[in-house]
């Protein structure tokens, strides 16, 4: 079934390329307003002018380093200043920042910035968007978290990362229980391999690419439409009765 949002907010964070901007794509498409957040202006803008193109003018755009915990605080405001003063109806907690440093050459600050954008602006965003929310007979609310495989098996070189998305798991379904009285589901999602401009480099080397395939069962990577056409499905009145659930989409990875 085609989801429409017509009449909806959604607030995507890194809105500006890869899975977010698949997913603030998608929802633009189906009707809803979108605001999307990026870390620079020059890359927000060319972001903004990609979605004028297609005629997708519902979506604005607020530059926002979630690496400062100060910017979070004014954040939400100048969103509601974006939707004229309506609340978020779905916001899809996505930015998130990758680390390869093994254990013994880790240093505290990493550690701090990979947290703060991975975990604690996801927790600060979502406390906002339930203050914000309130339930009506025929309104919804939804929180969407990207999450990652990379969250549910030990890699040494995604130490930092996958324990913070594990992190992001574990606030998934926390959230939903508490929440969901107010009429605010909260799913996550955990892509697997997905093709986009931050990996591309990196899987445009054959050897790279066919050992990939060659584990997935599906013999192939994703792309961010795949991982948007999941997030607009649950933040759907079609998952009405879905809460709390992590969903991965790997083709197949933590099947071996």
């Amino acid at each position: 079934m085609y989801q429409k949002f017509d009449g909806k907010n959604v607030v995507v964070t890194g809105g500006s390329r890869g899975i977010g901007l698949a997913i603030a794509h998608q929802f633009a498409k189906r009707g809803a307003r979108v605001v999307i957040t990026a870390t620079t202006a020059s890359t927000l803008e060319t972001t903004l002018i990609l979605f004028q193109h297609e005629k997708l003018q519902a979506v604005k755009g607020l530059v926002l380093d979630l690496s400062a915990p100060l910017a979070i605080d004014s954040f939400w405001d100048k969103v509601q200043e974006l939707f004229n003063g309506e609340s978020v109806d779905i916001l899809v907690n996505n930015a998130g920042i990758s680390d390869e440093t093994p254990l013994a050459e880790i240093e505290s600050e990493q550690i701090q910035q990979v947290f703060q954008v991975n975990l604690i602006a996801p927790i600060l965003l979502s406390k906002a968007f339930a203050a914000q929310f309130v339930s009506k007979p025929t309104s919804f609310g939804s929180i969407i978290n990207i999450s990652s495989i990379a969250s549910r098996f030990d890699d040494p070189n995604h130490l930092i990362y996958g324990v913070s998305k594990a992190g992001i798991n574990k606030l998934t379904q926390n959230l939903a229980k508490q929440l969901g009285k107010q009429g605010i589901r909260v799913n996550a999602i955990l892509p697997g391999s997905i093709d986009t401009d931050m990996t591309r480099e990196k899987y445009s080397h054959p050897e790279i690419y066919q050992a990939l395939v060659n584990r997935l069962p599906l013999s192939k990577r994703g792309t961010g439409a795949d991982i948007a056409h999941l997030a607009v499905f649950l933040a759907s009145r079609e998952a009405d009765y879905i809460t709390g659930q992590l969903i991965a989409v790997d083709g197949g990875w933590l099947l071996q």
